[in-house]
């Protein structure tokens, strides 16, 4: 928004909380999700119970910690989100990705006929096995994000995604339900071939979770060199710019590192993030409108971030 610029005037207690506030909740997300596994909890139930209350924690740290005031006000879009958090983000996965694993369950045992049962690094710390995932999943996120906004066809689906006026922490939940499907085969088919197991699979989707929050939260958060590591609010702010050749940049989902080896990392240092959104300014804000907008002539009307004909 216009005018609406980030205080840098801040206490001492704000800056470190700045800096703190991503990595203590992200690790305690990691340890209570692993703790409840140990102690028996079912790792999809696991998950959900993580994920669902971080989800309002990081909302409410929100109120605490804005990146921008303005932000902190309603467009009448909560509900909206809300409907895209829990059937988007919560039922199709639960419902798709049982099937795909199913699906691909006759490919597993040949090829652990063929190779054995090693081909997922098993005996490694979880930690590295979580960061194993996180890049392997990234690698194909990636291209399938870019791919979204430099295919017209995939853009009519991801244009959903960039039709937020603000960002704040439950835009993260904002996607067509296709495309949701689409950018759940990096995440699924490569682990499941692989014969990941249950507990790093647990980690990676609590990961993936408060990330994908954090990330789009209106958090004023602070990753200095990690920036190059992870894809965050600093740099995912301008992948939602109304301006082109800042919003296609920073495709990363999770980590950044595949935009840093592909040249499409992007974070200036000599000013802020202005607008964000789409130039269809009458684009579709509810829940319905943004299923069917796809497959309208005018869901492929020429956005800010898509320079196609």
């Amino acid at each position: 928004m216009p005018g609406d610029t980030p205080n840098r005037n801040q206490s001492p207690i704000r800056r470190a909380a700045s800096w703190l506030v991503f990595p203590v909740v992200m690790t305690a997300g990691l340890l209570l999700v692993h703790y409840l596994m140990n102690t028996g909890t079912e790792a999809g139930i696991a998950v959900l119970v993580v994920s669902i209350p971080f989800a309002f924690l990081i909302g409410g740290i929100e109120r605490l910690l804005p990146y921008r005031t303005q932000w902190l006000q309603s467009q009448k879009d909560v509900g909206t989100d809300l409907l895209h958090m829990f059937l988007v983000q919560i039922a199709i996965p639960k419902i798709a990705q049982p099937l795909w694993a199913a699906a691909l369950v006759t490919v597993v045992a040949a090829l652990a006929e063929r190779f054995g049962s090693g081909l997922w690094p098993h005996a490694w710390p979880l930690p590295a096995q979580l960061f194993l995932m996180l890049v392997i999943a990234e690698f194909g996120r990636y291209w399938v994000h870019r791919a979204a906004h430099e295919i017209p066809a995939l853009w009519r689906l991801h244009a959903v995604h960039h039709s937020p006026k603000r960002l704040y922490w439950l835009n993260a939940a904002r996607f067509h339900p296709i495309e949701k499907v689409i950018f759940l085969v990096p995440e699924v088919i490569p682990f499941v071939l692989l014969g990941t197991n249950a507990e790093t699979l647990a980690l990676y989707q609590v990961f993936n979770s408060i990330h994908g929050l954090f990330q789009h939260a209106n958090i004023d958060v602070k990753l200095g060199p990690l920036n190059y590591l992870f894809s965050m609010a600093e740099l995912h702010r301008w992948h939602h710019s109304r301006e082109i050749d800042e919003s296609n940049r920073n495709y990363g989902n999770n980590l950044i590192i595949w935009d840093i080896i592909f040249g499409t990392w992007f974070l200036p240092e000599d000013r802020e993030i202005h607008e964000i959104g789409l130039l269809i300014d009458d684009y579709p804000q509810d829940f319905v409108g943004q299923m069917v907008v796809p497959f309208k002539p005018e869901g492929n009307a020429k956005p800010a971030d898509w320079a196609g004909a």
